[in-house]
């Protein structure tokens, strides 16, 4: 997929959600925001409330949202046989997309009322939808390949040496110069002595003041009376420079910030679908349909 079709894809992706949760959240605003007690009255009453046409709908369109998006990921992620099928990164953002949007619909489902079994439910899907955006966050900060397979150390030093290659020959940009773009880049202490914290305020951080030290670099680059014409190629290479420089001096840090993330994610994932398996059972058992 070319780069104009993975923005678009993305685009797709964040439109539908957005049109699906937006639409059904605009059509039961007035129910969801009227009194519980009310709500019997309300006329769309029987169509939104749990047991509804409507609302009985999002809760097994969100179910099955959630079933598919961490069937097919974790099937591509696991399974040999699926290896080779398509990019891990864009199976990933397909699950993303279905792991927001099911859930979003879940909540519809249940018209923001939660006790008893669905709390625990709830409650363990909001920790696994928090906890997937800051594993999202930490997926993308590790490098990885063309087939979205991670990089070893060797493969990112040669980048890194690739990139300076191109800032010292292309530019003539001096060592001096070159260590002071890297310095930018790295923390004021050793990775290694960062705690979690540490380390996730740093990522954090550092995106956010990306454009500032971009602004110092271009300072660097016009004090030492460079063509201004190659600002713009010099500081997309430099901007480059600066997350790989980052990436290789957390590495460790972050592959073991990711291993740790999944101790979390992992069983609060397990949980929401055992409870949501055991609401449907029951629902089931208790007589409860749908269309059928």
């Amino acid at each position: 997929m070319s780069r104009t079709g993975h923005a678009l894809f993305i685009a797709v992706l964040f439109s539908l959600g957005f049109l699906i949760v937006g639409g059904a959240a605009i059509y039961g605003a007035d129910y969801y925001l009227t009194p519980e007690k009310e709500r019997p009255f309300h006329p769309q009453y029987d169509l939104l409330k749990p047991t509804g046409l409507v609302g009985h709908g999002y809760g097994i369109i969100g179910s099955l949202m959630i079933l598919v998006g961490v069937g097919i990921y974790s099937s591509r992620k696991r399974f040999r046989l699926f290896s080779s099928v398509g990019k891990l990164k864009h199976f990933l953002e397909f699950h993303i997309f279905l792991c927001t949007t099911g859930p979003a619909l879940v909540v519809l489902h249940t018209t923001f009322k939660f006790g008893g079994l669905v709390a625990i439910s709830f409650w363990s899907m909001v920790a696994v939808v928090l906890s997937g955006v800051i594993g999202r966050y930490l997926y993308i900060q590790i490098p990885k390949g063309i087939q979205g397979n991670e990089l070893s150390i060797a493969e990112l030093n040669a980048r890194h040496a690739t990139l300076g290659d191109q800032l010292l020959k292309e530019y003539g940009v001096p060592r001096e110069l070159l260590s002071q773009i890297d310095a930018l880049a790295r923390p004021s202490r050793p990775a290694a002595e960062l705690s979690t914290m540490e380390t996730l305020h740093f990522l954090v951080l550092s995106d956010f003041r990306r454009g500032r030290k971009l602004r110092a670099i271009a300072g660097m680059f016009r004090s030492h009376n460079f063509p201004h014409a190659a600002l713009k190629r010099f500081l997309s290479i430099a901007s480059d420079r600066l997350v790989l420089t980052r990436r290789i001096a957390l590495l460790e840090k972050l592959r073991s910030l990711f291993t740790l993330w999944h101790v979390i994610h992992f069983p609060f994932s397990i949980i929401m679908l055992i409870i949501l398996l055991v609401h449907v059972g029951v629902a089931l058992a208790f007589g409860y349909r749908w269309v059928w």
